[in-house]
């Protein structure tokens, strides 16, 4: 029987980040950051030094800024007047008018947002003393950008372009922290909540890291299909109501075709009776995928697998086995490792290393036949 897991919130916070760099597909601008040296006691320690870094960065090398559209009332005539609201408000007895012109200003959403995270920042109980004092600094340098109430809606009004990329990394940043912030107005309290034990947000953080790592780091090409019910047929009233069957991840090489499908548990495994099952839900999705794939592609030479690969603590498997002639593998991948080892691991399941360099057995056979499948 395998050790009791641990929390999620065991999990090294660096081990987050990077996790979160990959799924952000912003790997290359998260290593600029040095968090090797220091040691954090929660994520928004750690995300209170890569945000302070990144801003400090962005002052030095100079605030992004972009044209913003101005109405005023001004002397003279400046871009496009508005002669209704000018004779309206009888501004011309006064010598002014109305106009509409472009101002070429810092005041941009990105760096409102940047400016509202920061104070955010300062106000979260449990962040360390260090970076709550490098955010109020910077936080009065940025004392031209307006003061704003920070939405969700916010991120989606920022302009990202080559000149400005490193905003798109900072950006994810912030939304993180802005998304896990709970304000207690009543006590006038902030605290950030510890996602890592969110399975819902963590699941969809773990299968994008899985995706963009295998894009970035693997020779496979990724991709993430749908796949059709094999000559389903009947009527549309009835067809509409077959559960659409979306891949996670399809890894493809001229020799292999992989569906993984990645898991997000507290227990990877369960225990009925003193006995580790797997969960019978998981096979049959996934061994669903594969043989609709597979009655779909029965001309292709190319070996097909269905893989459930779960994210998993100090709890290592791997199980392969085969199912009516569908090629089946059940394994982990342990979050509480060291990670170099992570990615290491990571290479040497999807056959991209072989670890030490010498040959290595994929799977191992299962412990208890297919009597380990659970009703779970």
């Amino acid at each position: 029987m395998r050790k009791s897991i641990r929390y999620w919130s065991d999990v090294p916070v660096l081990n987050i980040y990077y996790l979160l760099c990959y799924a952000w597909d912003r790997i290359g601008e998260g290593r600029t950051v040095d968090i090797e040296s220091e040691t954090f006691d929660g994520p928004v320690d750690l995300f209170a030094k890569v945000l302070n870094d990144g801003v400090s960065r962005i002052i030095s090398r100079g605030l992004d800024r972009d044209y913003l559209a101005v109405h005023e009332d001004i002397r003279g005539i400046k871009g496009k007047l508005d002669l209704a609201t000018t004779l309206k408000r009888n501004l011309l007895l006064n010598g002014k008018a109305h106009c509409s012109f472009d101002e070429f200003s810092y005041d941009v959403p990105q760096n409102q947002i940047l400016k509202a995270t920061l104070r955010s920042l300062t106000q979260v109980d449990s962040l360390n003393e260090k970076q709550k004092r490098r955010s109020e600094r910077l936080y009065r340098k940025l004392g031209a950008i307006s003061d704003v109430r920070l939405t969700a809606k916010m991120f989606h009004t920022v302009r990202i372009h080559r000149n400005n990329r490193f905003y798109r990394f900072l950006l994810h940043i912030c939304h993180i922290i802005h998304e896990n912030l709970l304000i207690n107005e009543a006590k006038g309290t902030v605290q950030f909540r510890d996602f890592r034990e969110d399975a819902q947000t963590m699941g969809t953080v773990f299968e994008q890291f899985v995706r963009n790592f295998c894009q970035r780091e693997t020779s496979y090409r990724v991709r993430a299909p749908k796949i059709n019910w094999f000559e389903a047929k009947g009527k549309d009233s009835a067809l509409q109501h077959l559960p659409q069957m979306q891949t996670d991840i399809v890894l493809r090489s001229p020799e292999r075709t992989i569906i993984v499908d990645t898991k997000f548990y507290s227990t990877p495994l369960t225990t009925r009776y003193e006995v580790e099952r797997m969960r019978s839900n998981n096979l049959y999705q996934i061994f669903t995928y594969v043989t609709n794939w597979s009655l779909a592609n029965s001309s292709s030479d190319t070996a097909l697998e269905g893989w459930l690969l779960y994210a998993a603590i100090d709890d290592v498997f791997d199980y392969r086995f085969e199912v009516g002639k569908q090629q089946i593998r059940v394994c982990s991948l342990d979050l509480s490792q060291e990670w170099k080892d992570i990615e290491e691991d990571l290479l040497v399941l999807v056959g991209e290393k072989n670890r030490n360099g010498t040959p290595r057995e994929i799977g191992v056979p299962l412990h208890s036949e297919m009597n380990t499948l659970s009703e779970q």
